[in-house]
């Protein structure tokens, strides 16, 4: 399993960004994509095998992607 993360400013900047999808616009859904990261991303973090930054340039998280996905 390979985690995808961002920091919280990265995740709520690309929502607020975004054109395509109303998620996370309202007080009610930030709240809980916040929870989700302090409760959930966690959890989700010891048990992956790999984690990347999706922070990153999309074009370095995809060669990361390649890279695990090939086994180097």
């Amino acid at each position: 399993m390979v985690l995808l993360s961002a920091p919280v400013d990265v995740l709520l900047r690309r929502i607020d960004a975004r054109t395509t999808n109303d998620y996370g616009k309202t007080a009610e859904e930030r709240a809980l994509i916040l929870s989700h990261v302090a409760q959930v991303e966690p959890l989700l973090r010891v048990t992956c095998k790999h984690e990347i930054d999706a922070s990153q340039q999309l074009d370095d998280v995809v060669a990361q992607l390649v890279e695990i996905a090939r086994g180097e």
